[in-house]
């Protein structure tokens, strides 16, 4: 074992009775940096365990007087936080089954390596990091209950920094990010950051408006403007007259009435259809887009002049995978959310954790929400496991091998440090790029039916 800072900030505690070896022990692992307590009994033991948080217990089962699986049950009831590593010199499989059903994270046997030894100390204080951020976020996730945007990363404090600025001011604001981000989130809040806060927030779709419903939609009609107008109509801009218009996906908008949005960003009047008199409005403008909006005038699909009006001060939002950090904090918000007479009997396991930190979610995090909703669904128990989401990978049954042949080690040495189900997906989609999407042709090549395909193919989020 060499000297590195691979345990720094880890506390462990050492009972074993055999002096020489926890001095040899608390020296080498203190010069990994550990923090290292030990003990000469399983007495010392659970009076250090009983009042100190620790990482990791190393716990030897032959001790005198009281023995290793008995202080094991003990610790277990005191805290099932740290994890405990047990160690024998006279190891059987009944003592191993007891301690693993004891709640025991590895159980080795002696002599044991220095280097295979740190490894599973820091496998170990890896997982208990886990669960004490799980821990501390459910805790914690009551501090996003009176806020849209919920997250603790870089990313998402940038962008509540800006929107606290922004909010502030009464120009216009463009939100960007792909779809699924949380676009009219980041609206809401900064519409709460304004002085608008107890004013109207209108939203509109323009992606789900057509050249023959927008001019009525936006600035409402007259009766008997068109057929079948039987009475007069507000359009959302007066509805929003002294809050906030919110207009999602506005590289959608049709070109001729891009060009009277213009006009009522100029001089804050529009004309209801069929009508003969300027209409005032007091409104201020939040807009957002999934796309490149400099792409589409370039294009010749949004207005240059309107660009330059919507693109003033501006909100990007990063995609979730670039902020893997809000993952677990948004879980728990939406457990919460959906879960509000029982959210403090819900629980998430580590695999569940490891899962949807290692998932790209490309529907970022509107798919966090349905990924989280469907498991609420269909969890048997008030725990949330990756079993229970779409994208999770079966775990294959392992091969028996023959008692007559000698197993041979892989031609890679190196093991990927990811889940089996990111190496099918990312193996997937190359062979879909290489044969230019033809599900077919993929199937084959990867030895598969299509319906197998397909259904990888929507676990996964690549359809």
């Amino acid at each position: 074992m060499t000297g590195n800072s691979g345990g720094k900030g880890i506390k462990l505690l050492v009972v074993e009775d055999e002096r020489p070896l926890r001095e040899l022990l608390r020296e080498e692992l203190s010069r990994s940096g550990y923090k290292v307590e030990t003990a000469a009994d399983g007495i010392e033991g659970l009076a250090k365990y009983g009042v100190e948080l620790f990482n990791v217990v190393l716990l030897d089962i032959r001790m005198p007087g009281m023995d290793g699986v008995e202080v094991l049950s003990r610790m277990r009831y005191e805290s099932t936080l740290p994890e405990v590593i047990v160690f024998t010199g006279h190891g059987t499989i009944e003592t191993a089954v007891e301690c693993i059903r004891q709640g025991a994270y590895d159980y080795l046997t002696k002599p044991v390596k220095l280097d295979e030894l740190e490894l599973v100390i820091h496998k170990a204080a890896e997982k208990n990091r886990l669960r004490l951020e799980n821990i501390n976020l459910k805790l914690e996730v009551s501090k996003f209950e009176n806020h849209q945007l919920v997250g603790k990363s870089s990313a998402i404090l940038k962008v509540l920094d800006i929107v606290a600025r922004w909010g502030r001011v009464d120009e216009h604001v463009l939100i960007t990010g792909e779809s699924g981000a949380g676009k009219e989130l980041v609206a809401r809040a900064v519409h709460d950051a304004s002085p608008r806060l107890h004013k109207p927030f209108v939203t509109v779709n323009c992606g789900r408006l057509n050249v023959h419903t927008a001019e009525s939609e936006l600035f409402g009609h007259m009766q008997g403007a068109f057929t079948g107008a039987m009475k007069g109509r507000a359009g959302l801009f007066e509805l929003a007259d002294t809050g906030t218009l919110f207009m999602d996906e506005v590289s959608e908008m049709p070109l001729d009435v891009q060009v009277k949005l213009l006009r009522v960003l100029e001089t804050s009047t529009f004309r209801r259809l069929g009508g003969n008199r300027d209409i005032s409005v007091d409104v201020r403008f939040v807009f957002a887009s999934n796309k490149n909006l400099m792409e589409c005038v370039n294009r010749g699909e949004f207005r240059e002049d309107l660009y330059h009006r919507v693109n003033l001060l501006l909100v990007d939002i990063p995609p979730l995978r670039e902020r893997k950090e809000d993952v677990i904090p948004l879980t728990w918000f939406f457990l919460k959310t959906f879960n509000s007479a029982h959210s403090n009997a819900w629980e998430i396991s580590d695999d569940a954790v490891a899962s949807l930190c290692a998932y790209d979610w490309p529907g970022n995090v509107r798919e966090l929400r349905n990924t989280i909703r469907r498991a609420c669904i269909l969890a048997p128990e008030s725990v949330i496991t990756a079993d229970l989401f779409p994208f999770a990978s079966p775990r294959p049954a392992p091969t028996p091998i023959p008692m007559n042949v000698t197993p041979v080690a892989p031609a890679m040495a190196t093991p990927s440090a990811q889940p089996l189900w990111v190496m099918e997906k990312a193996h997937i989609q190359q062979v879909l790029e290489l044969v230019e999407g033809n599900k077919s042709k993929a199937a084959r090549i990867l030895e598969i039916d299509r319906k197998t395909l397909y259904t990888k193919l929507e676990r996964y989020g690549l359809s």
